[in-house]
């Protein structure tokens, strides 16, 4: 049996599409799940690498779906917005010269947006439970008409705590739909799932070789871009490893990183491609002695490095290669020891995460971050040079609170003149007053105010009078001065 897409039953629109975007030969998942869903049989993918499983459901459903109804056909359910967009994506460009519409709906996105798109009859939607749900409470979306559901990544999406979503949203579709879930495993969730709603299924289950090592343990935080330094920094806290390599991107990274942890109190250091050999050997050697404590590296730089015991591998960056990641995480639980990788992934780089999970054959798992409380908890706990460390920061940051509740007063060059001393200044005579000639009692008044500070906070507002001494700048103040200043503005005038 020839082992490509025209074998599987797949129509000539579709063959165009997908050549197009470079199918040539199927995937195990996509031989194995094509002929069956379009068999129409309720199915079940357990597959670690998911390779090409959003083919596997998407050109079978594509090659079902009836243009003339203007309703929702098929739904697919995904953990995470970015999956839900990317699979939704993907389907449009298999059906490109099919006359199907399609539509993502998901959390942080214009509610307005998507109830006018759905509005449009779109025959597949592909989104996240919450807003899946939400649009079939307002009535947005119709599911009467629903013939597939598609539960992707299922045991992501109920570990993420969406269960009575996805128990939910099932029960809202028809009873003679078809059902497939693609799952990496197989926990009792899923399969209390798959017996309640899934009719005699078929099981598909995929063995992959992975590229890890199984003594590593992966996972992944995820986390605002502008906050990755500060999470880096609580997450070694509450890890608190004797040994870590952070890996970055780029050279600019590796050193705003190193600045960053070294500030903070850590014995950090960089390797990167801007060091020269001595430097490189040095850092080096200094990690390996533990004089270096933590080293922020870039992957071109870090190659054919090998440490011993090394107990702890950050992604502060999730690599643009996926061989990369294999070799990142790879100087962590060697000669059979245990290890921990874990990558600080944020909205941008979440894509990338899911085809290295593709790739490296293992479903990453994702963790809540460390509470305030637990960090807190291990601190107090902290032994030996972590412990020297959180000291070290705790009296930054005690000091930096005391400097905010008694900031220093502000340094002036000049001092301000106040407005008694605009008056003095401004009301003296043009012409010195003659020998002999008694001061006017407007010059012994302007005299007194002079001698009288008033605040500046205190200034209402400045105007010009006009004098037989010439134009006069008066400033006034507070109800407490307007007697003084009354007097002098009669003085003056006359």
């Amino acid at each position: 049996m020839e082992n490509n897409f025209t074998s599987l039953g797949v129509n000539d629109s579709i063959l165009k599409a997908i050549s197009e975007l470079g199918f040539e030969t199927p995937t195990n998942v996509q031989q194995e799940a094509i002929p069956a869903i379009l068999d129409k049989k309720d199915l079940i993918v357990m597959s670690k690498t998911g390779s090409g499983k959003t083919g596997a459901f998407g050109i079978p459903i594509l090659q079902q779906l009836d243009p003339e109804i203007k309703e929702p056909q098929a739904l697919i359910l995904a953990p995470t917005r970015e999956l839900a967009v990317q699979v939704e994506s993907d389907i449009k460009k298999m059906g490109k010269y099919l006359e199907v519409k399609t539509i993502a709906v998901y959390g942080q996105h214009s509610i307005e947006t998507e109830i006018k798109g759905l509005a449009k009859g779109p025959a597949l939607v592909s989104g996240t439970p919450g807003r899946v749900l939400d649009h079939i409470k307002r009535g947005t979306l119709k599911t009467k008409g629903i013939k597939f559901l598609v539960l992707d990544e299922a045991d992501r999406m109920l570990d993420m705590g969406f269960i009575d979503e996805v128990s939910t949203i099932i029960t809202k579709t028809p009873d003679n739909r078809m059902t497939m879930l693609f799952s990496a495993t197989m926990p009792i969730e899923v399969r209390n799932i798959c017996q309640a709603y899934m009719r005699e299924p078929v099981t598909i289950e995929l063995e992959t070789e992975t590229k890890t090592v199984d003594t590593v343990e992966q996972l992944y935080y995820r986390v605002e871009k502008n906050e990755k330094r500060t999470q880096l920094n609580k997450l070694l806290k509450y890890e608190q490893p004797e040994s870590c390599m952070i890996f970055c991107n780029t050279r600019f990274e590796v050193d705003r990183v190193q600045g960053y942890l070294e500030r903070k109190g850590y014995q950090a250091d960089a390797l990167h491609g801007a060091n020269n050999q001595n430097q490189r050997m040095k850092t080096i050697q200094d990690f390996k002695k533990g004089k270096v404590h933590i080293l922020v590296a870039t992957d071109v730089a870090a190659r054919g490095l090998h440490i011993d015991d090394m107990e702890l591998v950050i992604n502060y960056d999730v690599p643009d290669d996926k061989n990369s990641y294999v070799h990142r995480i790879g100087r962590t639980g060697r000669a059979g020891q245990e290890g921990k990788a874990i990558s600080l992934v944020t909205s941008d780089s979440i894509m990338s995460l899911y085809e290295i999970e593709e790739h490296v054959g293992v479903l990453i798992e994702e963790a809540e971050l460390p509470s305030d409380e637990a960090i807190r908890e291990k601190a107090d706990a902290a032994s030996g040079k972590w412990e020297k460390i959180i000291e070290s920061q705790n009296r930054h940051q005690s000091s930096h609170r005391a400097k905010q509740q008694h900031p220093r007063p502000a340094k002036h060059h000049q001092k301000s003149a106040t407005g008694s001393d605009l008056l003095a200044q401004q009301a003296k005579p043009a012409k010195p007053a003659k020998p002999g000639k008694p001061a006017s009692s407007a010059d012994e008044a302007m005299k007194t105010s002079a001698k009288r500070s008033v605040p500046v906070a205190q200034k209402k507002h400045v105007k010009v009078i006009m004098t037989k001494m010439g134009p006069v700048e008066v400033v006034s103040y507070g109800e407490e001065k307007k007697s003084l200043l009354s007097k002098v503005f009669g003085w003056l005038k006359k």
